[in-house]
């Protein structure tokens, strides 16, 4: 039972970011409204709300017509006035939860009056990310540009050591945490899905011509050069690779004339992903570096098998059945694993079944009423 009496004081979110729609401010907001729909007193203070409506209080720096405003030239004082907003209303007995772009001095402020700060770990620690990308990089002979500079994981650390705990969405994020401030006061957890969306049907696994998917931006950390390696072998199969997705410049340069086959279909960046991945045969994510990716429950929601590395599975790679797992880096594996599944009928139809199963147990409501829960039991344990 998810619905016991919620802590004393709210669950107050800082989420100072654009909440569009899309990416982890969408993450965010269905979390909470999924504690808020269990009874769970939850607030969020965020930048913007735009192509979203919210059953729980949202307390926006650009509010009404503010948010169409070009949010190049806002984001940053839309930043400042939803933590200052934030810090003023935030009470005594309330629970700060704290997502990636908070400031070290509002988590220093917090931690000064005594509130309990959790924080949420959307991709493993920087610490341990910034080796394994640049190694990636370094292979794939070019200039690392994921942006992890040792500024930034020095400050990552200090708000670590100033935090409670943190939502680990995946087994991969546990891990990178040991050596941190909060090796073993994590809260295990995982994303979910809007179940409302799924496959009414089981999908129809065919034989002939198949469409294998990538979702994401298509980047060295995303592995998706280990994907393109693979398909110069299969470029001739019959086939066809479809990228959803804005596509690296180093990735579109290096590969331009395989990009530009007859058998890679590149869309670029879309807001509705649903028909991709409905009319998608396979899912793959090579994933070299991630948290617990939304793609791959959007795949699993869909009824599609699902071919990726441990960090692209997330949580769904700890359950046996539910993807065909592949080492990271290893495109002889990857390019067998693709080939085995084009062949065989009955092994599509098994990994769909178990990743839809997968999905279909984590609606949003039910991952965020179950978080809600966790967090107050970590609250009164430390209490």
């Amino acid at each position: 039972d998810l619905s016991g009496d919620p802590h004393r004081g709210s669950i107050c979110t800082l989420l100072p970011m654009a909440c569009d729609g899309i990416g982890p401010s969408a993450t965010c907001l269905s979390l909470c409204s999924g504690a808020g729909r269990a009874g769970y007193d939850t607030t969020v203070f965020a930048n913007r709300l735009r192509h979203r409506v919210c059953d729980i209080p949202v307390h926006l720096a650009l509010p009404g017509p503010l948010a169409r405003l070009p949010y190049r030239f806002t984001a940053s004082a839309a930043s400042q006035l939803t933590e200052r907003a934030y810090l003023r209303a935030i009470r005594p007995d309330d629970i700060a939860y704290l997502w990636p772009g908070a400031s070290l001095h509002a988590h220093q402020v917090l931690r000064d009056r005594g509130h309990f700060i959790v924080l949420e770990g959307i991709n493993t620690r920087m610490a341990q990310a910034k080796p394994i990308l640049d190694e990636a990089y370094d292979a794939f002979g070019a200039v690392p540009a994921h942006g992890i500079t040792q500024a930034r994981i020095d400050e990552e650390e200090a708000k670590y050591a100033l935090a409670d705990s943190i939502f680990a969405p995946s087994r991969n994020v546990e891990r990178a945490l040991e050596g941190s401030a909060l090796e073993g006061r994590f809260i295990s957890a995982s994303y979910g899905v809007d179940t409302f969306r799924a496959r009414r049907t089981p999908r129809d696994h065919r034989k002939g011509r198949l469409t294998f998917l990538f979702c994401g931006h298509a980047c060295v950390r995303k592995g998706i050069h280990h994907l393109l390696d693979a398909w110069s072998w299969m470029q001739n199969s019959g086939h066809r690779l479809q990228i959803v997705g804005r596509v690296e410049p180093v990735i579109a340069e290096r590969y331009s004339d395989l990009l530009s086959s007859d058998s890679v279909e590149t869309v670029g960046f879309v807001r509705d992903v649903d028909p991709y991945f409905a009319a998608a045969d396979v899912f793959v994510l090579p994933s070299l570096e991630e948290g617990d990716p939304l793609v791959t429950y959007e795949a699993a929601l869909h009824g599609l098998p699902i071919i990726a590395t441990p960090m692209g599975a997330g949580r769904m790679g700890e359950d046996g059945g539910a993807v065909r797992l592949v080492p990271p880096a290893d495109v002889a594996h990857l390019t067998d694993a693709m080939e085995r599944l084009s062949e065989d009928i009955e092994a599509r139809t098994m990994l769909s079944a178990c990743a839809r199963q997968f999905a279909l147990l984590r609606d949003w409501d039910v991952i965020g009423a179950r978080r809600a829960a966790q967090l107050a039991k970590a609250v009164a344990s430390t209490t």
